[in-house]
């Protein structure tokens, strides 16, 4: 038996946060905001075909390999959040290591689609194959003896499989496709889930990127055409029973373990089970056996919170058993017409940056049951987001936001790739920069959207650390000013990181080989000259010299052997001008007030908002700007009303 490696874990800070809410109500992992807009109202075929469209393609990792494989994805979707050097076996409930791969008394991989239903032979286009979205931890004596069983209920001659610890048990009668394997209660919907997944990630076709061939897999009751090929892979192929697995997804709701799997195989493949975040997807598509047809009550305590180019939406949980989710209707008049802004599954709350500053925005929001009922709107509420950039405010000065990748560790050798990567940015402009909101990702399919509502912020000449995991004990050492997970990838052949701001701007961009750039396992690459016109010139980047944390060597935070160029000259503003659209008006004030006293952590230009430039920022600058607004009090100190350069001295900076 080949040992596998152990990939150290992502997951901890994820587990805590779920242990942490488990006492809040029901739960669910958001996917990334817009995710799911394609499929919005739609219902049956439609509906699963635009679900069809978001999942498909996803990432392949290997089932088995000495990098990253479905060892590493399985053991840390089905971790033991009490344990985390265990896994918990799906059928038998059995917490055991996670390194007793292959034991009798340890742990394999279930295909809860059996791999003999359309794709036995594994190879590098086997994409169902190690589709971790079904493949489960299990105890190896019941993986062989559930067999290619389908998923139905046992009613005779029906063996015992108990699930340990609990009350319940797995049953199993027959053997191939005329045999059944019952799960165990708390199970049951998590494999039902699995297989509505299977059945519309794959539908035939070829993988867009791969140009792989793909099984067309559908589920059926009918059991004659539910064929074990062990020889050969197929293009059509089914599994079941459809009838059955219905059932056990109404009776077993989605679990806060099952959503938190559902983020983890997300992090690595880079797609989701929409049956996980939107249960109620199952019954728009195929007809549930439900007589439920008692919507939820209507969602309460609703508010809208403005904020600069955002509105914040939220409302108290429903605390039915079988609520689905929520969905959030917007407007622009009050009287209407409503549209489906988004779905948010059992988050009861949600932040609306598709809007205009300065627009009233208007809100209703309704719940849903996993039968599909929905519930009336309740009450309706407003709210005006602040203009800023992106959304109203003139754009800033293109020579002041100028960033550069300054720095790759897409090898490290002390620590595995899927928890020591990095890269580093340089801000050579001279404007400050929020990052929150802009997408990294390669020419391929690695793509993550940065979530750092309180900002992140990087300044003229600040480096910025972006890392794979944020764990610096298992890391490498690397201290992470943001952590942006398993669904960017640096390759450490050829590859690129590319920067692209809220407005679809591709604001920086490398593009390494290990061919021709100069790191190796356990060293950075650093670009020696950080105003290099080019930064995809090689000949501009050199091997780091410099160890850090736990032998690596690389410079994460700092220049390395480049020389920091000097800092920018004087910055103009206005001020009062203290959300830097380029006037004074009230939402200046407003904005100054937020930063004293709610959301806001920090100005772009503190200068502009010391409206009475005392080198301080308090209350009374608010108030300065109001007296000049209402009650023509005189104007304010200059820079004002024309742009220019601070001409006192203080500790402020713009």
């Amino acid at each position: 038996m080949m040992v596998q490696k152990r990939t150290p874990t992502i997951l901890i800070a994820i587990w805590l946060q779920w242990l942490c809410l488990l006492s809040t109500g029901p739960l669910q992992a958001d996917p990334p905001p817009g995710y799911y807009n394609p499929a919005n109202g739609l219902v049956g075929e439609s509906l699963r075909q635009a679900l069809h469209s978001i999942i498909d393609d996803h990432q392949r990792f290997p089932y088995t390999s000495s990098a990253t494989d479905t060892w590493d994805i399985v053991g840390a979707a089905d971790e033991d959040p009490a344990n985390l050097a265990n896994v918990i076996n799906f059928y038998r409930n059995t917490s055991v290591p996670w390194s007793a791969q292959n034991t009798t008394n340890g742990w394999n991989r279930e295909h809860t689609w059996p791999s003999s239903y359309g794709y036995t032979n594994d190879n590098s286009c086997n994409y169902p194959y190690s589709d971790a979205h079904h493949l489960h931890a299990a105890s190896p004596s019941y993986n062989s003896s559930r067999g290619n069983r389908p998923y139905d209920w046992c009613f005779t001659s029906c063996s015992s499989y108990a699930a340990e610890g609990t009350p319940f048990t797995n049953l199993g009668s027959g053997a191939g496709n005329s045999g059944s394997w019952q799960v165990w209660e708390d199970h049951r919907g998590d494999a039902a889930r699995s297989m509505f997944y299977m059945e519309t990630r794959y539908e035939g076709g070829t993988h867009s990127i791969s140009g792989c061939s793909e099984p067309d897999l559908r589920l059926t009751d009918n059991r004659s055409q539910i064929v074990s090929n062990t020889s050969a892979n197929q293009s059509i192929a089914y599994m079941g029973l459809l009838s059955t697995l219905l059932e056990w997804h109404i009776e077993d709701p989605v679990s806060a373990e099952e959503q938190m799997r559902n983020d983890v195989v997300f992090g690595y493949q880079g797609n989701r089970n929409p049956y996980v975040d939107h249960p109620e997807y199952v019954c728009q598509i195929w007809v549930c056996p439900t007589s439920d047809t008692t919507p939820p009550a209507a969602p309460t305590s609703l508010s809208a919170v403005a904020g600069e180019c955002q509105v914040t939406v939220d409302w108290a949980n429903n605390s039915e058993s079988d609520l689905s989710g929520y969905s959030i209707y917007r407007a622009t008049v009050v009287q209407g017409p409503f549209t489906l802004l988004t779905s948010s599954g059992s988050v009861s709350s949600l932040i609306d940056t598709a809007v205009d500053g300065g627009t009233q925005y208007f809100y209703q929001v309704t719940a849903t049951d996993v039968s599909g009922n929905e519930s009336a709107t309740g009450s309706t509420v407003s709210a005006v987001p602040l203009t800023g950039q992106g959304c109203g405010a003139p754009p800033p000065d293109p020579g002041a936001v100028n960033l550069v990748i300054s720095e790759l560790m897409p090898n490290p050798s002390v620590v595995s790739d899927a928890v020591g990567e990095w890269f580093e940015i340089f801000n050579r402009g001279s404007a400050t920069v929020d990052l929150n909101g802009w997408t990294i990702r390669d020419d391929d399919i690695d793509l993550h959207q940065i979530n750092a509502p309180a900002g992140l912020l990087i300044e003229p000449l600040e480096f910025l650390v972006l890392a794979r995991d944020g764990n610096v004990a298992t890391n490498g050492g690397v201290v992470a000013d943001y952590v942006y997970g398993g669904n960017l990838i640096l390759a450490n052949s050829i590859d690129e990181v590319v920067l692209i701001d809220p407005l679809a701007v591709e604001r920086a961009r490398v593009m390494y080989s290990s061919a021709t750039w100069p790191f190796l396992a356990g060293f950075s690459a650093e670009l020696l000259d950080l105003l290099a016109p080019d930064p995809n010139d090689p000949a501009v980047w050199i091997s780091a010299t410099t160890p850090y944390g736990s032998g690596d060597l690389g410079s994460p935070g700092g220049p390395g052997s480049a020389i920091v160029p000097p800092p920018p000259g004087p910055q103009i503003f206005i001020r009062g001008d203290a959300n830097r659209d380029f006037t004074v008006d009230i939402s200046d004030p407003i904005l100054l007030l937020d930063l004293l006293f709610g959301s806001t952590t920090q100005l772009s230009c503190e200068d502009a908002g010391d409206a009475n430039d005392d080198g301080s920022l308090d209350i009374s600058d608010a108030v300065v700007i109001l007296q000049e607004l209402f009650n023509g009090s005189g104007p304010l100190p200059p820079p004002y009303p024309v742009a220019g350069v601070d001409p006192t001295p203080d500790a402020l900076g713009c």
